[in-house]
């Protein structure tokens, strides 16, 4: 077992005082585990072959998948994009919760 110390200057009382630590704290007590909770011993693989099922479907009903091209770019977006400065989303934000304000007052 390893004992650990505190770093010099370390505050010598518990980390955190509203949390209760015992003056001794209880030792940890053995488990007794029951035979039906041990390991299932390993599955030997069997020697049996096993027969090869015939394809349901002849070849010439199965389909082929369609062949989907790869996209080398991300499609156009819908809308344009602009960029703009953190202080005047802020201030687009503050419009935006002002009128909501307002209309709901006025539809009451």
């Amino acid at each position: 077992m390893t004992a650990y110390g505190a770093m010099p200057g370390a505050p010598a009382g518990p980390e955190h005082p509203e949390i209760p630590h015992p003056e001794h704290p209880e030792e940890p007590h053995p488990i007794e585990i029951p035979a039906d909770m041990r390991a299932p011993a390993p599955i030997v693989p069997s020697t049996e072959t096993i027969p090869e099922v015939a394809p349901s479907a002849s070849p010439a009903t199965q389909r082929t998948l369609p062949v989907i091209p790869s996209i080398s770019e991300p499609p156009p977006s819908f809308e344009p994009r602009i960029v703009i400065s953190i202080s005047e989303y802020k201030g687009l934000c503050y419009t935006l919760q002002a009128l909501t304000t307002s209309q709901s007052i006025l539809t009451q």
